[in-house]
């Protein structure tokens, strides 16, 4: 390239160098006006989008949170063709929590049948007393039925569910009558009138619970009867119900959450427990009733003693009187005796709350505070307390706790707050769920990627690479199960049949790459979303401070400077005043020596 320079009064054009500079470059460098512009326009986009962009981010964060946490691992071991997941509906979120039991694991609702029974008939027992005990793992009660001349079949078998319902064990009795075999209930082969007895699934031993072994666990939740005196329990024909075999069905369940259970609760009033107690010194009590069963907490109180002193004794007689009570001090607020100027503050005190243990159903706890003792508060209940009532499948269900078993036990569903709604759940095949979900966290990491990149200026150096550092950790692991990146954004690709061979093949290594709790990608991205959500997002925007400053306008020119560039210009545009004619040097080009 041939350079244009001023040799004095003579403007020569020069072959020997490579570039020629420019006029106008000369009089306005580039440089200068570039990094002008650039800093205007930094400056113009953190003022009017640095806001609106990191509520942009913060969104894209909370949804790669919540398609994060739709992603889950079987846990009934891992097959391709028996894993299950269940899938609920989004308005179950908080409502409900399901799970799939593993089938060793599982155990049915219902334990034991009884024959069927014409009801209305007489029984064919003789009078008298009839005892029998019944044991669940370890634990065994005796109980006695008393069985009297005319008592129907109806009556005995009523009689029988009564005894098991008092009883402390949590075992629950019932009579089912249909008039066609598995009408009622899918596998009560009796007709006319049957006793069920069920053990609720919360109270389930499940192997690895507190180093429980399988065979441990089998022990702990086997339900027995055996007749002591007399032949009650024969005369019934009682049968187990069989355990489920196979990985839980694929199926939709319609739930409606009637009634969210609740045990019954009473909480005293708050007290300072500085203070010295207004309670009469002396002996005290508190009656008590639950189920069947009844009685008094008996509790001292002695001169000087402070509410401390009294809410632990109160505490301590509950917890001692039955064991289906228990009760703890509990933190509380209440109105200071002393006036400020501006009103009663709150300050710290401290209440005894006394509560059901593992109610059956119907049960509720009611107390009965003895004389002198209404200002504890104790006289109203707090929280009455209710089953747990649940629709499913158009049939209603009651329990106590509010635990669900599904499926022979297979599919659990804990009702945790109550909703009218029918709404759908789902059992579905593992594969084809995970799948999905692994390629809407995909799309969501993504998303996320997209929106920062453009405007990652704006953010402090290495915002973007907080979610790319998991990625790059598990580069190698996470091409082989197909998840690649690509493109010069580095998004992510996701290949879902390299997933299918990646399952097939070693799903251990599968969950460990994703789900590794220090080192999976999945479970990195989620402690970069809970860091940046909890300190904002905003907070990782650059701090106006370190913008650059505007440069100043250009620096006046001298009178000397400014002729000197317009000679320079003159010249530029009289050069390509020539002829054809022209003399040109032996490269052909041009030479003009004026002057």
């Amino acid at each position: 390239m041939t350079d244009l320079t001023l040799d004095g009064s003579n403007l020569i054009w020069k072959t020997d160098t490579t570039e020629k500079s420019d006029p106008l470059k000369q009089v306005f460098p580039d440089s200068y006006w570039k990094d002008r512009f650039d800093r205007a326009a930094l400056k113009n986009s953190y003022e009017l989008a640095g806001p609106s962009i990191a509520m942009d981010v913060q969104s894209k964060v909370r949804s790669l949170s919540e398609t994060l946490a739709s992603f889950r691992w079987p846990s009934d071991g891992f097959g391709l063709s028996d894993a299950r997941l269940v899938v609920g509906d989004p308005e179950l979120d908080g409502r409900i929590e399901a799970s799939i039991i593993p089938t060793n694991d599982a155990q049915r609702y219902y334990r034991y049948y009884s024959r069927g029974f014409s009801g209305e008939n007489d029984t064919s027992l003789d009078a008298g007393t009839y005892k029998f005990d019944m044991s669940l793992g370890s634990s065994k009660k005796s109980l006695a039925v008393d069985v009297t001349s005319g008592m129907s079949n109806d009556d005995v078998l009523e009689a029988v569910r009564d005894a098991v319902n008092a009883d402390s064990l949590p075992v629950q009795a019932c009579v089912v009558r249909q008039t066609a075999p598995g009408l009622n209930l899918d596998d009560l082969v009796g007709t006319g009138s049957a006793l069920a007895f069920s053990v609720n699934t919360a109270y389930a031993v499940k192997a690895g619970d507190s180093a429980v072994s399988a065979i441990e666990a089998e022990d702990a939740n086997r339900l027995s009867f055996r007749d002591t005196s007399g032949h009650l329990i024969s005369s019934l024909k009682l049968y187990a119900t069989e355990r489920p075999v196979g990985p839980a069905k694929e199926d939709r369940y319609d739930l409606s959450g009637t009634v969210a259970g609740t045990p019954s609760q009473y909480m005293s009033k708050a007290f300072d427990v500085n203070a010295v107690t207004s309670l009469a010194a002396g002996s005290h009590s508190i009656g008590f009733s639950i189920g069947s069963e009844t009685g008094t907490m008996d509790f001292l109180v002695e001169q000087g003693d402070t509410w401390q002193t009294v809410l632990n004794r109160i505490s301590d007689a509950a917890g001692n009187a039955s064991s289906k009570i228990e009760a703890e001090l509990v933190d509380s607020r209440l109105v200071s005796p002393v006036y400020t100027g501006n009103g009663y503050e709150l300050i710290d005190g401290k209440s005894v709350a006394i509560t059901a243990v593992n109610p059956k159903i119907g049960e509720r706890l009611e107390l009965d505070p003895g004389e002198g003792l209404d200002v504890l508060g104790l006289g109203v209940t707090a929280r009455p307390g209710s089953d747990a009532v649940m629709v499913v499948n158009g049939k209603s269900e009651t329990r106590a706790p509010g635990e669900f078993a599904l499926d022979q036990g297979r599919v659990i569903v804990e009702l945790e707050e109550s909703f009218g709604e029918t709404l759908p759940l789902r059992v579905v095949g593992a594969v084809e769920v995970m799948e999905k979900n692994v390629g809407l966290i995909t799309d969501a990491y993504n998303d996320l990627r997209k929106t920062i990149l453009p405007s990652e200026d704006l953010f402090r150096e290495g915002f973007a690479q907080l979610w790319r550092d998991p990625v790059e950790d598990n580069l190698v692991d996470l091409e082989w199960m197909g998840l690649r990146e690509a493109e010069k954004d580095n998004v992510l690709w996701f290949d879902s049949d390299k997933f299918y061979d990646a399952l097939i093949a070693d799903p251990d290594k599968v969950r460990d790459v994703l789900q590794d709790e220090e080192e999976g990608l999945f479970s990195g991205w989620q402690q970069v979303n809970d860091r940046v959500v909890e300190n904002g997002v905003s907070s990782y925007l650059i701090p106006e401070s370190s913008l650059p400053p505007l440069l100043p306008e250009p620096s006046p020119r001298t009178e000397l400077e400014l002729e000197t560039r317009r000679e320079l210009l003159d010249s530029f545009e009289d050069s390509f005043n020539f002829e054809l004619s022209d003399p040109t040097d032996e490269t052909g080009r041009l030479i003009s020596r004026k002057g």
